[in-house]
């Protein structure tokens, strides 16, 4: 395994960085942004930056602005005991560009820095979605819902309804005594969201469920007539067994 060289990766291809918790993945995201403005003289637009949380995001637009600020200082000739940034001048005077044009790009990234292209993985679909609203067939004021569950909560409400306070509703008494409440439902539907390739079976269409249900109906009256007429023979029957 390679260890990674902040200074002297390749800032082309692709290139895949192992690391755990705790070993610097936002060091080395704020250094390899310092290169890039540097010597690929990118505007901070022109790099995209993608993280997991709003937090981490925060965290990384704080990380980036503040090595700016520092490798603007040590290139102005202030004493620094961070290895990394003391190369990085070094490779600025090996460069064509030399210290001054360095420190004008930092310069001019900082000021800019408000149009960083800094964003979780939904923001970036979000603004990608948005930026290219003909493209993507998506509406302008298209909204990024991060918490799903009051929608979630809205199609099990809708469901129970439909289903259960409507006339009639023979399963209502049913799905009580197994305890197949709105709760329950919600519960069965994250599992289904989580994974939208399991179906649920057996499977019945509108007019598979019209059916059933005129099956049902002309099956207890059948049997409330068959009530009528024999019910005390059928206690008697049960009560002797």
């Amino acid at each position: 395994m390679i260890e990674l060289n902040h200074l002297h990766i390749e800032l082309s291809g692709m290139n895949l960085i192992e690391a755990s918790a705790g070993t610097g993945k936002t060091y080395a995201i704020a250094c390899l942004y310092l290169r890039l403005l540097m010597e690929r003289e990118l505007s901070p637009e022109q790099i995209l930056v993608v993280t997991y949380t709003e937090a981490a995001t925060k965290e990384l637009r704080g990380r980036i602005r503040g090595r700016i600020r520092e490798a603007l200082a040590v290139l102005d000739g202030a004493v620094t005991d961070d290895t990394f940034l003391a190369g990085l001048c070094e490779n600025a005077d090996r460069m064509d560009m030399g210290r001054s044009r360095a420190r004008e790009q930092l310069d001019r990234a900082l000021t800019s820095f408000d149009t960083a292209a800094i964003f979780t993985i939904h923001g970036f679909c979000l603004r990608a979605l948005q930026d290219n609203a003909f493209e993507s067939g998506s509406l302008y004021d298209t909204e990024l819902v991060a918490d799903q569950a009051p929608l979630l909560r809205e199609i099990v409400d809708d469901f129970w309804r439909m289903r259960f306070f409507s006339e009639p509703a023979p399963l209502l008494g049913y799905a009580l005594r197994k305890g197949h409440t709105c709760d329950y439902f919600m519960g069965f539907l994250r599992e289904m969201w989580a994974n939208p390739r399991l179906k649920v079976i057996p499977w019945f269409d509108a007019s598979d469920i019209a059916a059933i249900e005129d099956d049902c109906r002309s099956t207890y009256a059948m049997l409330r007539e068959l009530w009528k007429k024999s019910g005390a023979e059928i206690r008697r029957e049960i009560q002797g067994a």
